[in-house]
């Protein structure tokens, strides 16, 4: 016989989606009646080989509730439990990144609004590791009061607190995010097959070189080095970074370890040890913050992250809705990088994939930093995506795209969608242009925006054979050109010929 055990995530201050059977799961003695009540809704299983889940009607939103679970004449209470909407941050560090490293954190940290809510999934790369590293702080309901805010992912935050505003009702984060993780390391093998099979190909070549006898113990003291190592995530964004000898080594040794059997960053396994044990908490859909990680096989980025989501939607059983953040400009932190692939990937992953929709994040970047420290505009820009797509608001969500193009004399003009009342420059011209005519790129010429249109002008435009232009198209660059509410350009290259 199994105890009576609820997954970690069910803790007071927890949030349950509103509107929808809400899963409720876990162990309990084999054969038990188990009951499970919150506030005047029940439901009822029967443990079946020492497990049970059940489905609780779908309620309003409502806060200062209490979840029983009752099996063999034991109870289980949770209380301060809210009903609102529920969403996964997934990703890798931009999402991880935490409000207390943001920009704007003095201002937010002041407030308080208990219905604000995040919890952070532990990070537990392989089995047992919840026994090598104090988790103390992590596993728990937050709240946004005072420094409390702080613990929650940025991005994350920001989206709730757009959300709460306009919904009015309670908001919970689940944090699901490590650092340097492929978006393989979230999902299940079966799906890494055809291209994406070189993923464990990798894996596997790597981890053919280890000793089992030594590599956990390796791997230990590494994450041991790495959790104690301190890490300024505040860069004045001036240069480079130049790893000092003590970062030098343990870069060293993550890079003979990165795709260890222990190891977060190996393929699927933080899909056993994190999404998993999440899996099927009742949630409104997931945002998403990664791909600097995949750089290096852009081309297949668009495939690996339509197995993902068709691995997560299998998993919860539902058509979750994604809503994904677009990298932002950024050229180089240790070594170069150029995310101009990804980019494009992740813009035409929106438009293969269903209920999959794209927030621009261009004008966010830094130079030299891969954490852009301004997380407000794009958890508020998601948030958009979200009350648009999901929630059925009618505004303004999507950043402008080219949808045609014509030529008038030495004028080349491209019209836009999504423009709203109009395109606008923030600047004394359009940067980050590009105009190849004939095969030639021009030196000079001159642009502007009127209306829903980017205007190019040039006598070499008038008797061009073909022109092109290109937007946005470097790993760093300014992005100045939004529609009327505020949001940045996608990157884009049109060409049109004669």
């Amino acid at each position: 016989m199994g105890d009576l055990k609820l997954p970690t995530i069910f803790q007071n201050g927890m949030v349950l989606q509103r509107r929808t059977p809400v899963c409720v799961w876990g162990t309990a003695p084999q054969g038990g009646l188990v009951t499970v009540r919150l506030a005047e809704q029940s439901a009822y299983a029967v443990a079946i080989d020492g497990a049970f889940r059940v489905y609780l009607p779908p309620m309003e939103a409502g806060s200062n509730l209490t979840l029983s679970v009752s099996a063999h004449g034991k109870t289980i209470t949770i209380d301060d439990v809210a009903v609102g909407e529920v969403w996964i941050a997934g990703g890798q560090s931009n999402m991880e990144f935490l409000l207390r490293d943001d920009a704007e954190v003095a201002g937010e940290i002041t407030g308080d609004c208990p219905e604000l809510r995040c919890y952070e999934v532990p990070k537990i790369a392989y089995p047992g590791q919840e026994n090598d590293r104090d988790y103390s702080k992590v596993g728990a309901w937050r709240k946004a009061r005072g420094q409390e805010a702080k613990y929650f992912t940025a991005v994350g935050y920001y989206f709730a607190k757009k959300l709460h505003a306009e919904l009015h009702v309670p908001v919970g984060i689940v944090n699901c995010t490590w650092g340097g993780t492929s978006a393989s390391a979230f999902l299940a093998e079966s799906y890494l097959t055809g291209a994406l099979k070189p993923y464990l190909d990798r894996a596997a070549e790597v981890q053919a070189k280890l000793d089992p006898a030594t590599e956990q113990d390796r791997y230990r003291k590494l994450q041991h080095t790495m959790d104690n190592m301190p890490f300024d995530n505040s860069m004045s964004n001036l240069a480079p970074i130049k790893p000092d000898p003590e970062m030098m080594a343990s870069m060293a040794d993550m890079g003979a370890l990165f795709l260890s059997r222990y190891s977060p960053f190996r393929p699927c396994g933080l899909y056993k040890t994190m999404l998993k044990p999440t899996a099927p908490y009742t949630v409104s859909g997931v945002i998403w913050y990664q791909g600097e990680s995949d750089a290096a096989y852009a081309d297949t980025y668009e495939q690996l992250m339509q197995a993902m989501i068709a691995c997560w939607r299998n998993l919860w059983k539902a058509e979750l809705p994604f809503l994904i953040v677009q990298l932002a400009t950024f050229e180089e932190m240790m070594e170069p990088l150029d995310f101009v692939p990804i980019r494009a990937a992740q813009e035409q992953l929106a438009k293969s994939c269903e209920k999959v929709w794209l927030a621009c994040a261009m004008d966010a970047g830094m130079r030299y930093d891969i954490h852009p420290k301004h997380k407000r505009p794009i958890g508020e820009r998601l948030a958009l995506q979200a009350l648009s797509k999901v929630y059925g608001k009618a505004i303004l969500a999507d950043s402008p795209a080219p949808e045609g193009a014509k030529r008038e004399g030495d004028t080349f003009v491209i019209r836009f969608s999504l423009a709203g009342d109009g395109l606008v420059c923030r600047g004394e011209m359009p940067e980050t242009l590009e105009v190849t005519v004939d095969g030639t790129v021009l030196s000079a010429f001159s642009a502007s925006v009127y209306g829903n249109e980017l205007r190019i002008n040039s006598p070499e435009i008038a008797d061009a054979k073909s022109v092109t232009v290109a937007f946005c198209q470097h790993p760093f660059c300014v992005d100045n050109i939004y529609n009327s509410a505020g949001l940045p350009m996608l990157p884009f290259v049109y060409t049109l010929e004669a």
